[in-house]
């Protein structure tokens, strides 16, 4: 089993007036720095569709200050090419060479429609460019049997969030070699390695970063009792902080980090949860 890549969904730390906390993402992200193999930033756990185009510049510069650019992978989702071509554009005169981009959403998009949507952000941005696929909230979804034609386009890789991420294996027999996925499913990454998928992309692992980090060590030292203990763990606290943002802005504020409120109109953790929360988070950090 190769030793997978740990991406950590980042949250957006706003501040009570709404505005980005910068000092708060800077220090989120010095603290995970030595933990995971990188970060995903301004995606779906950022909130991206409350995002400006200048607040999303920001975060990709703190985030590439603190990771570097071979560590960061932006999202440059957007409902229109030209928004996510505006962004991509940006995101590498900024210094990214990494880049995400979720199907267009809201309006669904056929499989055509996806592969000249990615195709133009491929063709605009000198780095890597993966597809993101997340039908339970974009509506747009793309099967495995599609994937021939998205390498064709110029992608290199696939994030798969929801009921996409229960299709693992099917896209990568329909992949190339070197074909990298990921699956936004936060305590499945066992089965993602088994079927030679190639990491996680985990909001939870944003809050407690050591359960992942201590798989991922123990599966490139071969300790099966390490790694099993670790998967436990994951496995206890993804079902309690994921998949609410403001659960895991809650775990972060315990932290004394900077969690704080969500911009988009996410319900808060009830007192009850609150207490689950709390007790995830001593849990991941052990």
């Amino acid at each position: 089993m190769r030793v997978p890549e740990i991406l950590s969904a980042v949250t957006t730390p706003f501040l009570p007036d709404g505005d980005i906390d910068a000092p708060g993402l800077r220090r989120n992200l010095e603290r995970l720095e030595p933990l995971v193999d990188g970060v995903f930033v301004a995606g779906t756990t950022g909130e991206f569709p409350a995002l400006e185009p200048g607040e999303h510049a920001r975060i990709v510069e703190i985030s590439l200050a603190v990771f570097g650019p071979e560590r960061v992978v932006v999202h440059v989702g957007a409902p229109s090419t030209r928004q996510a071509l505006a962004m991509a554009r940006q995101a590498q005169v900024l210094g990214a060479r990494r880049a995400a981009a979720l199907t267009p959403y809201y309006l669904p998009a056929t499989v055509p429609g996806i592969l000249r949507h990615w195709a133009a952000i491929a063709e605009a941005f000198a780095g890597e460019v993966y597809g993101y696929v997340f039908p339970d909230v974009a509506l747009t979804d793309l099967l495995p049997e599609g994937l021939p034609a998205v390498v064709d386009a110029g992608v290199v890789g696939l994030k798969v969030s929801g009921r996409a991420s229960q299709r693992v294996p099917e896209y990568l027999q329909q992949a190339p070699d070197g074909f990298r996925l990921w699956s936004g499913n936060d305590a499945d990454l066992p089965r993602v390695l088994e079927a030679g998928g190639w990491g996680t992309v985990s909001g939870v692992s944003s809050v407690c970063p050591q359960p992942w980090a201590r798989l991922r060590d123990a599966l490139r030292d071969g300790d099966d009792g390490a790694a099993a203990a670790a998967q436990q763990v994951i496995e206890e606290i993804v079902p309690v902080l994921g998949p609410s943002i403001a659960n895991l802005k809650e775990g972060l504020d315990l932290l004394d980090l900077a969690g704080g409120p969500c911009r988009m109109i996410i319900d808060p953790p009830t007192p009850t949860h609150r207490t689950r929360i709390a007790d995830a988070v001593r849990l991941g950090a052990n």
